[in-house]
């Protein structure tokens, strides 16, 4: 990989791009409780704003993912930029939780650009190993949003409510849409798909018919859904049962990012097969210990461990899936990145609000098994068809 400044700032941007839906979502993970309190609701209203906004990311990569492979790259960027200003500011403003909830869809369809786009920028760059590695530093970068997130909103929760989480979020909104304006087009006009925008979406129907693409997009898929329970979960695990502080809180949910950000650096630097079967059976391994803690409830520490080791396996696989998916649908990167992102959040969004269902121990306890045994499922029947890219 070229060692040039305009390379650093493209790896910077690209990383901080993909790493902007999640931030969104983990910067005022912190603030739920008070958003219960303030809306005088229940958690699982309060976490429905999470789950919508889960929805919106989803949703919006399968609109902004075809789009990008008509019209180029830059210009829906762009666009869903300054959508997702427009809808954090409006957040701000809501009268009640209902609001809030339908504000965030939109605000979760908007950042939704980023994610989809900057990986199909990566696959439109560089190819077989050199996109493997790229991707894991893509994904190193991802994970730095877990750890920066939720201590920077502990932090600013000690002087601003959460009103203030979300002027932050529309200010660093505003922050990427400059630099975005920097960013070189990657999708020359001849590359680009012809006919209507209708013709352009049925690409899906090529793409879906790709088993081992669609093998890839359900490991990535229920690996994130454990991860989504995870972070659903976690606030009301370790501080509304446990007791930690919001500050000790975001401490415990930063050390998990950078087990996700250590997983995904060395998966990036392994062989593709290697690291998807280690993260793979190891992420297995790591959530039937969570599992066992969150049934028995020992000391908290312990149940940290688990959180811990189960973000460090699964970032072992993440640059190896990226790279193997987006490998074997290179002609359709947009909708094909699309497809790869929708499934995760859209799963996200379904099984977040499942964790608050009567006892919370339980609940994550019996979705983090299910996804888990489905990842594993399904590297098993694929796991003689991978082939590491040279």
């Amino acid at each position: 990989m070229r060692n040039t400044n305009s390379n650093v700032f493209l790896v910077i941007l690209l990383g901080v791009l993909s790493a902007f839906g999640p931030f969104v979502v983990d910067l005022y993970l912190p603030s739920l409780p008070q958003l219960a309190q303030f809306f005088a609701t229940t958690p699982s209203m309060t976490q429905l704003t999470l789950t919508t906004a889960m929805i919106g990311l989803a949703v919006g990569q399968l609109l902004l993912g075809p789009m990008s492979d008509k019209f180029g790259r830059k210009k829906p960027l762009i666009l869903s930029l300054v959508i997702y200003i427009i809808s954090t500011v409006c957040i701000i403003f809501s009268p009640n939780v209902e609001t809030m909830i339908v504000l965030r869809v939109v605000q979760g369809l908007s950042s939704a650009g980023s994610v989809v786009i900057s990986r199909a920028v990566a696959t439109d760059l560089y190819r077989g190993r050199e996109m493997t590695r790229f991707f894991g530093l893509l994904m190193t970068i991802n994970g730095i949003a877990p750890i920066i997130s939720p201590i920077l909103g502990s932090l600013l929760l000690e002087y601003v409510s959460w009103k203030g989480v979300f002027v932050f979020l529309a200010l660093i909104g505003l922050v990427v849409l400059v630099f975005c304006f920097r960013l070189k087009e990657s999708l020359m006009p001849e590359n680009r798909l012809s006919g209507s925008i209708l013709s352009t979406f049925s690409t899906f129907g090529i793409i879906v018919k790709n088993r081992l693409f669609m093998s890839y997009v359900g490991i990535e898929s229920f690996l994130l859904g454990a991860m989504f329970a995870y972070i659903a979960a976690s606030p009301f695990i370790l501080q509304s049962f446990y007791g930690l502080s919001a500050f000790a809180f975001s401490l415990c949910f930063g050390a998990n990012g950078a087990a996700l950000v250590i997983g995904s650096n060395i998966g990036g630097k392994l062989p593709n097969r290697t690291a998807l079967s280690l993260g793979v059976l190891g992420f297995f391994v790591a959530a039937l210990y969570t599992i066992i803690l969150l049934l028995i409830q020992p000391y908290w520490f312990f149940v940290e461990i688990g959180f811990f080791s189960m973000l460090l396996m699964m970032g072992l696989t993440f640059p190896a899936i990226s790279s193997l998916a987006m490998e074997s649908e290179r002609q359709y990167a947009g909708s094909a990145s699309a497809l790869l992102g929708f499934s995760p959040f859209f799963l996200g969004g379904v099984v977040s609000p499942l964790v608050g269902m009567g006892n919370i121990f339980y609940s994550t306890a019996v979705v983090i098994f299910i996804c888990g045994l489905l990842a594993v499922g399904i590297y098993l029947m694929i796991k003689n068809q991978i082939v590491d890219t040279q």
